[in-house]
């Protein structure tokens, strides 16, 4: 099956001739039987409940922050477990000398793990190069999927580097946020190369945590300082 790996179950049964007065042992049968499909479907099962209860425990958690930017910060950090090694949050900036740009809001520690903080005083422009997977999200409104393995990279070091990513990083997931009717940002989620390259399945799971990240953030009018 284009050389995937599969799961077998196997075992033995012992052989013997029905016309024999006395059960004479002729040998063993070794049977196997290809359980992919029914593994695959039990761990994608297991994988949804642990990101539904996950989404369930933030939104608990994010209704005791007074702030609703602290609470936004909540549901990235939720999100990380069992998904992702690094978070980013870049905002467009809605006025100023950095208007119309993406500016980092908060982000998780660089060397080491740790909750996603907001950086003060009024987050620091990022300057990302043209392509860049994070204003692409932007312009397409929706999800954008990176690697420095499928994308060929010779040091994945360096690609990390070229995008202002952590040095560490290899897989990336940029997602749009979005809150009636109008992009504020994009959230990034970064994976190490201990970890696969994200899926549909988790751009979907990370556009759940953008559209409750994004709601919070509007309320808290982080986009606008003045309101």
């Amino acid at each position: 099956d284009g050389g995937g790996r599969r799961c077998w179950r196997s075992g033995f049964v012992r052989l013997a001739s029905p016309l024999a007065e006395e059960p004479v042992p002729l040998g063993v049968a070794w049977f196997f039987q290809d359980v992919t499909e029914t593994k695959l479907l039990e761990r994608e099962g297991s994988l949804l409940r642990f990101r539904g209860n996950q989404l369930h425990r933030a939104g608990i958690s994010a209704a005791e922050c007074e702030d609703p930017a602290e609470a936004a910060t909540v549901h990235v950090d939720f999100a990380l477990a069992g998904f992702a090694d690094h978070a980013l949050l870049d905002l467009l900036a809605p006025d100023g000398p950095a208007a119309g740009r993406l500016v980092r809001a908060a982000a998780t520690p660089t060397g080491a793990g740790g909750p996603c903080s907001a950086i003060e005083p009024g987050g620091i422009p990022v300057g990302y190069p043209e392509g860049h997977p994070a204003p692409r999200a932007v312009e397409r409104t929706g999800s954008v999927r990176s690697s420095a393995i499928t994308g060929g990279a010779a040091d994945p070091r360096d690609w990390a580097r070229a995008r202002q990513w952590p040095e560490d990083s290899v897989h990336a997931l940029c997602v749009v946020l979005r809150s009636r009717g109008r992009t504020l940002g994009v959230l990034t989620f970064l994976r190490g190369a201990s970890r696969r390259p994200f899926e549909r399945q988790d751009a979907v799971y990370a556009e759940d945590v953008a559209v409750r990240t994004a709601v919070l953030l509007d309320l808290a009018g982080v986009t606008r300082p003045g309101r």
